[in-house]
């Protein structure tokens, strides 16, 4: 596989999709941070209490994402932390949730959506690095 610092020096638009895919991966996580804070607004929760308990899932999730990673890289899918089909409920619930406190709930449904589809493509056993098909021609 070819180091970040080889394509760079290749080519000088790298470091610029290097930065373009940071802030996508901000946005990605801003936009589900807030979603849970207008859930939990929706219940008059404050949502800086709910830092106090959401550190360890965002601390595990970090830890996970260079086996993710790999996992892309490969183009293998193992399921080692969770296959898809134990995600599904979950994002239903989500939307569900939403739906019940009216909050928008597109953001939900689309992670919704994308591990339904994924499911019923017979990829019920796969990791969620598998749902990487739905975003690129890999």
């Amino acid at each position: 596989m070819t180091t970040l610092a080889m394509i760079e020096a290749a080519d000088a638009g790298i470091p610029t999709l290097h930065g373009v895919a940071v802030h996508g991966t901000m946005w990605g996580t801003l936009n589900g941070f807030l979603h849970a804070a207008a859930l939990l607004s929706s219940e008059d929760i404050e949502v800086k209490r709910f830092l106090d308990h959401v550190g360890a899932s965002v601390s595990a999730l970090l830890a996970i994402l260079p086996s993710i990673a790999d996992e892309v890289d490969r183009g293998e899918h193992a399921a080692e932390y969770g296959a898809l089909q134990h995600h599904l409920p979950s994002a239903e619930d989500l939307v569900r949730e939403s739906r019940a406190r009216s909050i928008n709930d597109e953001f939900p449904d689309y992670t919704r959506a994308l591990v339904a589809k994924a499911v019923a493509e017979g990829h019920a056993d796969d990791s969620y690095s598998r749902l990487v098909e739905h975003f690129s021609d890999i």
